[in-house]
């Protein structure tokens, strides 16, 4: 079975929205080991749509779009491909009733021009949209291939891939994918995959490499006609992973949501440790960084934040750890000292980070290079890497 993805908007095309749905896609279609070869963006544009159907409906057996599906004359995917497919558009009864709940319980008078979110080229089933106005759709087409319409904001995309193309593309696949993601802080991209190359070269069970700022994520994934029988083949392969890198592994897990703030949150949740934070290089991010999970309010008790580059040293880090994890009456403080730019004698990059609980208190110093966007973003994840080991 192999996908396309087809992200329909002007804005888009033009580089004024960041294409975040394609990157979701993405990564669900390759989770359930669905091929996708490839994926195109279109203006709104009737012609050029209709083009790129055509050109999506020869090589792919599922075309997944998204955007389009608004009350406007530029809402351009539905009527389109019913063109394309040779069918009238019409509308669902059941759709409209969706759009008119929604609106009455958005307080929203429901326009004329909003029935068109309720019509769809016949033989469609339709998709629940619990985020918005707009239903999704499912439509299959003469030929056997499908075409999948989303709904364009990500708040809305999300839900409804997860809810209900997710497992309607489970049940279509011949086969069962278990995945899991393994994922590394402290060892650079080439090392990891110098030590795993061997192990990327298998069929089934596959490793495949994914890089981020500082980080790189494995994801370990198998193939079979059960689940037992996918985690069976899948099990040797963590294992010689973990074998091989373990000791820079922080996190593996079966799902592709997570990163090093979501764990150290997790694992404070775990102790029923509370923590408290004090930093300059960052201006805010590492607070930001916690604050930002969910549920995280248990755990985090707030911080403070100094200019940056205000007295670094080794002593100000291990003084300010210890300084608001007793003013914060925490049970782990942690400071960031440092710089994102040359000061004085002081090299830009040249960070301090202390952590001191009621055990004691720690300070560990990092070079970091690039600009100063890319060292206070680094600075963060060292910080909450500390938390980790700390944690053990």
């Amino acid at each position: 079975m192999q996908a396309e993805i087809l992200c329909v908007g002007t804005e888009l095309l033009m580089g004024q929205i960041l294409n975040t749905n394609a990157q979701f896609i993405a990564r669900k279609l390759s989770a359930l080991g669905i091929d996708l070869k490839y994926q195109q963006v279109v203006g709104d544009n009737e012609e050029r749509l209709e083009a790129a159907y055509r050109l999506a409906l020869s090589r792919s057996d599922i075309v997944i779009t998204s955007g389009g599906l608004g009350p406007t004359v530029d809402d351009i995917t539905k009527r389109v491909l019913a063109r394309v497919a040779g069918r009238k558009m019409v509308v669902f009864p059941e759709a409209e009733e969706m759009v008119r709940r929604r609106f009455a319980e958005y307080h929203r008078n429901m326009t004329p021009n909003n029935r068109n979110q309720a019509m769809f080229a016949e033989g469609t089933r339709i998709l629940v949209n619990h985020h918005g106005t707009a239903p999704g759709a499912i439509v299959p087409l003469d030929n056997g291939c499908e075409v999948i319409h989303l709904p364009g904001p990500p708040s809305e995309l999300e839900p409804m891939f997860e809810e209900s193309v997710m497992p309607y593309l489970e049940k279509r696949s011949e086969h069962v994918i278990v995945s899991r993601y393994i994922r590394i802080f402290g060892m650079g991209e080439s090392e990891v995959d110098m030590r795993m190359k061997d192990l990327e070269a298998g069929s089934n069970p596959t490793l495949s490499p994914y890089c981020s700022l500082g980080e790189v994520m494995l994801r370990a994934t198998a193939s079979a006609g059960t689940h037992e029988k996918a985690e069976e083949i899948l099990t040797p392969l963590v294992k010689e992973v973990r074998r091989r890198i373990g000791h820079v592994i922080y996190e593996i897990s079966g799902t592709d949501h997570g990163g090093l703030g979501e764990t150290a949150v997790t694992e404070l949740k775990a102790r029923g440790w509370t923590v408290a934070v004090s930093e300059d290089a960052t201006g805010g991010l590492l607070a930001s960084a916690l604050a930002e999970i969910p549920e995280s309010e248990q755990i985090f008790r707030g911080g403070m934040v100094f200019p940056c580059g205000a007295g670094i040293c080794r002593d100000t880090a291990e003084e300010r750890a210890r300084g608001i994890r007793e003013q914060m009456r925490t049970d782990l403080g942690i400071s960031v000292v440092g710089t994102a730019v040359e000061a004085g004698d002081v090299p830009a990059g040249t960070v301090y980070l202390g952590i001191s609980t009621i055990n004691g208190t720690r300070v560990k110093q990092v070079c970091l290079s690039g600009g100063r966007d890319r060292i206070r973003k680094l600075a963060v994840k060292h910080a909450l890497s500390m938390i980790l080991e700390e944690l053990g």
